[in-house]
């Protein structure tokens, strides 16, 4: 069984799903900067670029978006402008200066990258993806009985309304009729308002904000494979009971909602996340996966390590890379690598090793929430990926190029610093009665935070109501932090000065 444990800080919040205590899933987001994927916007043409197929439309933000050609190209968009796909030779065929869209962002800002938008819109609900100007019903892969797909698509073929289609997600397999229906209701109701709104707007105006970390989490999660769910206030605990009462479904009735501020704790889910900040992961078996992330791509590397395996090389090799296929897939969930992935397997002789190799790697990402597609092994046994590239990873999130190697080399981000310092510092409030605390750090990371990172500092001193001081230690080479004194105020602040 599931755990899901909610976690919120002073400058982030973060959700993990464990399975049986083992970190499987994390979605994280910061609190200024809340994610925009899934945001509805009148948008208004403002260049045309026939050269990239591509237009940047203004929706409101600092800049433009990016509309390629395939993200506007779709069905409902080319009936409603009475258009046939083979006359569209390029983009200004469809498009010109000054036109005003429906627009639904797909990918959020990344390094020098623009926000992404398509007209392909769609509303999320914890059954059914509401399709607007669509008559088709789908239904997920997910979903295998014939009987129980052929039954959803007789629901979805009754309750469709004024030409909105919807795609049957996975929990809506054994799901009631009246409350798929309530729940497309909902959706076109909000999806009217939207229309509505859009007709009597000028552009760029924001017309649907996407769910809460929350809700999301609900949505996209919660199922009956989770037993407890562990929060750290009353206020989302409430919240939480309150979205599983809105679906009648006894599948969620039975999921306990635990309030404790240890549960991070309690399942040892820092030292795990830790692991994410790891070149070398080592597995369970003696084998070890090595993750390389370029700007191109990311290379992971099976290594056979301290596995001895059978007298069989080619068996011995297959184990390795089966084995290792299971931690691969967890590490590009969990790291959130998108892209181009490059995995090179131990090399193994026979056409059937291949294809098991493949047919394993298929089984793995079937799950993932994100698209990705297996594109088959080259005759050097390297197997290339692509996994759909929405939001930042999540080692570019934590991490940033250190100054001191032009780049050659990463160091700690503000945001893993302040996650850090506010975990110590919480576990000192918790298990203590100290009023400050003294950590060291090395001559780097001590001058990071002492001319970028003061003001959360300030916030986190507030919060737990201890004083930070911060000490250099010039035998710290890493970007550890580590505890040198804490106690009452007047004597931490009387040893302080004296060093």
């Amino acid at each position: 069984m599931k755990q899901v444990l909610i976690n919120s800080s002073i400058f982030f919040d973060q959700v993990v799903i464990l399975e049986d205590g083992k970190l499987m899933d994390y979605i994280h987001e910061e609190k200024d900067n809340k994610s925009v994927i899934g945001n509805i916007y009148k948008g208004k043409v403002m260049n045309i670029l026939p050269g990239m197929e591509a237009a940047f439309v203004n929706i409101g933000f600092e800049k433009n978006a990016y509309l390629f050609l395939d993200d506007l190209l779709s069905d409902k968009f080319l009936k409603e402008k009475n258009i046939k796909k083979r006359d569209v030779t390029n983009i200004s065929k469809v498009l010109k200066k000054g036109d005003e869209l429906l627009v639904q962002i797909v990918r959020e800002p990344m390094g020098e990258k623009n926000i992404a938008v398509t007209t392909d819109i769609s509303l999320s609900g914890k059954y059914i993806a509401f399709i607007p100007r669509s008559i088709e019903v789908n239904i997920s892969k997910r979903i295998k009985s014939p009987d129980e797909r052929k039954r959803l698509e007789e629901i979805g073929k009754e309750i469709m309304k004024n030409g909105n289609g919807m795609i049957f997600r996975t929990f809506s397999k054994d799901c009631p009729k009246e409350e798929i229906e309530k729940e497309y209701n909902m959706l076109s109701s909000v999806f009217m308002q939207m229309e509505q709104e859009y007709n009597y707007s000028y552009a760029p105006k924001l017309l649907y904000k996407n769910n809460s970390l929350i809700e999301k989490l609900f949505l996209d999660y919660i199922d009956s494979t989770v037993a407890e769910i562990y929060v750290e206030d009353i206020k989302t605990k409430e919240k939480i009971a309150n979205l599983i009462r809105g679906y009648n479904s006894n599948e969620l009735k039975n999921i306990n909602i635990i309030e404790s501020s240890s549960a991070f704790e309690m399942f040892n889910v820092e030292n795990q996340l830790e692991m994410l900040f790891e070149r070398k992961i080592e597995l369970d078996n003696g084998g070890s996966i090595f993750i390389d992330v370029t700007e191109a791509l990311t290379v992971i590397d099976v290594n056979s390590g301290k596995y001895v395996g059978n007298d069989s090389m080619e068996d011995t090799a297959l184990a390795i890379n089966l084995h290792a296929l299971e931690e691969i897939g967890r590490q590009v969930k969990l790291r959130n690598i998108s892209g181009i992935i490059i995995v090179d397997f131990i090399d193994v002789k026979n056409k059937e090793s291949t294809n098991l190799i493949i047919s394993k790697a298929k089984s793995v990402f079937k799950e993932d929430k994100a698209k990705t597609n297996i594109v088959g092994m080259t005759k050097l046994n390297l197997m290339e990926i692509t996994r759909k590239k929405d939001k930042e990873n999540f080692f570019n999130l934590i991490t940033e190029e250190c100054e001191h190697c032009r780049g050659g080399g990463r160091t700690s981000s503000k945001i893993h610093i302040f996650l850090k310092i506010e975990s110590i510092v919480k576990k000192i409030k918790k298990n203590t009665s100290c009023e400050a605390v003294v950590l060291k750090t090395g001559y780097l990371l001590y001058n990071k935070i002492l001319h970028s990172c003061m003001d959360i500092i300030y916030k986190i001193e507030q919060k737990y109501n201890i004083k930070i001081y911060f000490l250099k230690d010039k035998t710290i080479l890493t970007d550890e932090i580590v505890i040198d004194k804490m106690g009452k105020s007047d004597y931490i602040n009387s040893i302080f000065k004296q060093k």
